[in-house]
C-alpha cells in the first residue's frame, strides 16, 4: 500500500463513473447551489457549520455524494475534521457507492489510503471491515498517531504484528477485537503500551471464567467492557464484576442469559451501566410489562438495552 499523497486527490479520481451524479434531487440549481425549503442557498452556509454536519456522515457520502453537490460542499469536504471517525463495517454498502469493481482488499486498501489522506493527523476513530487485516492496522498505526479508538473484527491477525501496531498507538483510548486476541501477552501489552486504555469490546460466541480473568489481570483499569451476542456464564459475570475494581459500563446484552442471579444485579448495582437480556424470571424480576407483549424471540428489551439498569429497576420494583 502506497503513503498518503501530499496534496490528496479529487474524488473523481477514485470514481469515474459518474454514477452517483444522478442521485441528487432536483432542488440542484442551475447555477451550483442548493436550495433549502426557505429559499436560501445551502452553499451559503459557513464552512465551520458544513465540516460539523460533514464529519457525521459516512465514508461513502463524503466520498460519492457530498463532493458533488456544490463547490462549497466540494471544499469544506476536503477539511481534515470531516474525516475524523472512519467507519467501514458495512463495506457491502460502501463499495457499491463508491464503485468499487476489483477486489475487495485492493479497493479497501486504496479506499483507506485515500480517506486517511485527507483526515491526515485529525483521525481518532476507525471501523475496520471483517476483512482487514494486520496489514491494515499497521497501515493506520503509522499514519493516524493521534488515533484514540479502532475496530479490527477479523480473527486471523498475527499476534506478533498486532503487537507491533499497538506500540504506536500512544493514545489510544479503546478497542474492539477478536477473542483470539484475547490473551495476558497482547492485553499487557496494550496496558503498557497505552496509558490511556479504558474500553475493551471483544468479538467472541463465548466467554467462560478463563477468558474473564485474563481481561481483568491484564487490564485493571478497564472503564467500559462489552462482550455482546455471546453465551456468558455466571462465574465470568462475577469475576469482572468483582475484578475490574474501576469498571462502569458493561454491556453482556444480545443472548438470554441465565446467569444473572441476585448475586449479580446486587454486584452490578456499582455500575452506571449494565445491559443484559434475559427471559428467566427472578422473583418478581423479568422483562418489563410494557414492551414483553410486543416482543420477539431474541429481542432484547427496549427497557434494559436503552437505560441505565438501575433506573430500570427502579422503575418496575
Amino acid at each position: 500500500m502506497k503513503s498518503p499523497p501530499n496534496s490528496p486527490a479529487s474524488l473523481s479520481e477514485m470514481n469515474s463513473t459518474g454514477r452517483v451524479a444522478n442521485k441528487f434531487p432536483t432542488s440542484v440549481c442551475r447555477g451550483g447551489g442548493v436550495r433549502g425549503g426557505s429559499g436560501r442557498l445551502w452553499d451559503d452556509m459557513s464552512v465551520d457549520l458544513l465540516v460539523a454536519i460533514f464529519s457525521r456522515v459516512g465514508v461513502e457520502d463524503l466520498i460519492a455524494c457530498v463532493p458533488y453537490v456544490c463547490s462549497a460542499w466540494r471544499n469544506a469536504a476536503r477539511e481534515p475534521l470531516c474525516w475524523q471517525s472512519l467507519d467501514f463495517r458495512n463495506w457491502n454498502v460502501i463499495s457499491y457507492r463508491v464503485g468499487c469493481q476489483r477486489d475487495a482488499a485492493v479497493d479497501f486498501a486504496d479506499l483507506l489510503d485515500f480517506a486517511i489522506s485527507r483526515g491526515n493527523k485529525f483521525i481518532v476513530s476507525i471501523y475496520l471491515p471483517q476483512f482487514a487485516n494486520q496489514i491494515d492496522l499497521n497501515y493506520v498505526a503509522n499514519w493516524c498517531p493521534e488515533l484514540r479508538y479502532f475496530s479490527i473484527p477479523n480473527p486471523n491477525i498475527s499476534e506478533d504484528e498486532f503487537c507491533k501496531a499497538i506500540g504506536k498507538f500512544e493514545f489510544l483510548v479503546g478497542m474492539a477485537v477478536d477473542e483470539s486476541l484475547i490473551c495476558h501477552r497482547v492485553l499487557q501489552h496494550v496496558n503498557q503500551c497505552c496509558s490511556n486504555f479504558t474500553e475493551l469490546k471483544v468479538f467472541t460466541d463465548t466467554m467462560d471464567a478463563a477468558m474473564a480473568a485474563v481481561i481483568c489481570e491484564s487490564l485493571p483499569s478497564l472503564q467500559k467492557l462489552e462482550i455482546t451476542d455471546c453465551l456468558i456464564s455466571r462465574d465470568a459475570v462475577l469475576i469482572l464484576l468483582d475484578g475490574l475494581k474501576q469498571l462502569s459500563h458493561l454491556d453482556i446484552s444480545g443472548y438470554e442469559i441465565s446467569g444473572i442471579t441476585s448475586e449479580v444485579i446486587e454486584k452490578a448495582s456499582k455500575l452506571k451501566v449494565f445491559r443484559w437480556d434475559s427471559k428467566y424470571e427472578l422473583g418478581e424480576f423479568r422483562y418489563c410489562s410494557y414492551c414483553e407483549d410486543e416482543l420477539l424471540d431474541h429481542t432484547p428489551c427496549e427497557c434494559v438495552l436503552d437505560q441505565q439498569f438501575m433506573e430500570w429497576l427502579a422503575n418496575i420494583s
